[in-house]
């Protein structure tokens, strides 16, 4: 059996997820990956740790996360403002920046570690000196999704909760959560919430009849819509929404590691 739980988080400060830089002008996203939730709210417990060569290195979740020693994954979060289902741009700031050095603030010197000794060299030319940077404003609420097939996995939780987030580790709370349900099989057309597919499982598209595109990156694409009449789904009654989670999005999780059935 599939269980799942609605999470509610607000961030206690400022809030930036890199989402393209104009220039230098760095705009943000409005979402939070299913990984990053799901790195935050298990406080990294299965996280393991290793030297990184960035020459050679590829993105593999379930090689830094042992996700399946802690089976519970999380729908991607979506940062929403009361009565809308999308964060108006008055819940945006903007801040400038003069400089992007943090060792000593300088517009000609970097600095970098080399053979165990800190070098001065100058300032390479695509490092920007000055421009602007988007963030997410204190209080604004995330909705996500907790799914497991162990409850006591999702009855961990608790109103008051904090968590980090994010690089600039932004501190998370829980405000809402709902009851622990259990979900049932159903078939037909439903409507699902945000989903974040890997960019090589976008042939799930032709299972919608119609979708709509949150996000999208070279890594992954968060999207909604409504199922055809023949997919089957799970279905989640809470007391005040529904959740259907179409049965070849738990595949996906299935193949990528990320859900034990």
């Amino acid at each position: 059996m599939l269980y799942a739980r609605a999470i509610t988080l607000r961030n206690c400060g400022r809030f930036t997820v890199v989402a393209s830089d104009f220039g230098s002008d760095y705009r943000t996203h409005t979402h939070v990956t299913s990984e990053a939730l799901y790195a935050s709210l298990t406080r990294g417990a299965t996280w393991r740790p290793r030297l990184i060569n960035l020459r050679d290195d590829s993105y593999a979740f379930t090689r830094d996360y042992d996700v399946a020693s802690m089976p519970v994954w999380f729908l991607p979060g979506v940062f929403v403002a009361e009565g809308s289902y999308r964060l108006p741009a008055a819940y945006l700031d903007t801040s400038a920046f003069n400089v992007v050095h943090e060792f000593y603030p300088s517009t000609s010197q970097s600095y970098v570690f080399k053979n165990d000794s800190l070098e001065e060299k100058d300032r390479v030319y695509y490092v920007p000196t000055y421009g602007t940077i988007q963030a997410i404003k204190p209080n604004q609420q995330l909705i996500t999704y907790g799914l497991s097939t162990r409850p006591e996995l999702l009855e961990d939780f608790a109103e008051g909760q904090t968590f980090l987030l994010g690089k600039k580790r932004t501190m998370f709370q829980i405000v809402k959560l709902s009851e622990v349900v259990e979900g049932s099989s159903r078939q037909g057309k439903c409507a699902t919430s945000w989903l974040e597919l890997y960019s090589n499982y976008l042939h799930y598209w032709k299972l919608f009849e119609s979708f709509e595109i949150l996000a999208v990156t070279l890594r992954y694409v968060i999207l909604r819509g409504t199922t055809q009449e023949k997919v089957s789904y799970v279905e989640f009654a809470f007391s005040d929404a529904r959740l259907c989670i179409p049965d070849f999005y738990l595949e996906f999780l299935e193949q990528e590691g990320f859900l034990c059935q």
